[in-house]
């Protein structure tokens, strides 16, 4: 007869306690990732019912509002996401999330990129301010206030 206890020993998966640590340091490192992975796999919260995509690659859209997306106050200069639109020497007028008027800018020639840069004439715009032309009444005085100097 068969002592079921040797048997039992021997098939068992029984941890020696020189061998505790590293099964349980693998254990919670596998844990870990598993958790890792699976809790990246969860929805996205957002606010409202509308979803939001990003846009397919190379994909241009038509706005007439241009986003300020850097300001180097030393050489009165912004740069601006969305202003391909607007040719050279167009004044803008940025406004902050509120509303208010922060600044009057003069774009520059359009650069290979899909940024645009345009000149500080006016006030001090801040990073996202909305940028749009102003009517032509505005524009007419801003062109005999803030000439080019190539053209004089």
């Amino acid at each position: 007869m068969l002592n079921t206890n040797k048997v039992a020993q021997a098939c068992s998966l029984r941890i020696t306690k020189k061998h505790s640590m590293p099964r349980a340091l693998l254990s919670l490192a596998l844990t870990a990732a598993t958790i890792s992975l699976l809790g990246g796999c969860g929805g996205h919260v957002i606010e409202g019912d509308q979803q939001i995509r990003s846009a397919p690659t190379g994909s241009i859209f038509a706005t007439d509002k241009a986003i300020i997306v850097h300001v180097n106050e030393f050489d009165r200069l912004a740069t601006l996401r969305h202003a391909r639109s607007f040719s050279a020497s167009t004044f803008l007028e940025t406004r902050d999330n509120k509303g208010n008027k922060s600044a009057i800018l003069k774009t520059r020639g359009n650069r290979p990129t899909g940024l645009g840069t345009a000149d500080i004439v006016e006030g001090l715009p801040k990073i996202n301010d909305l940028a749009t032309p102003v009517n032509a009444t505005e524009s007419i005085r801003l062109i005999k206030i803030y000439r080019d100097l190539d053209t004089e």
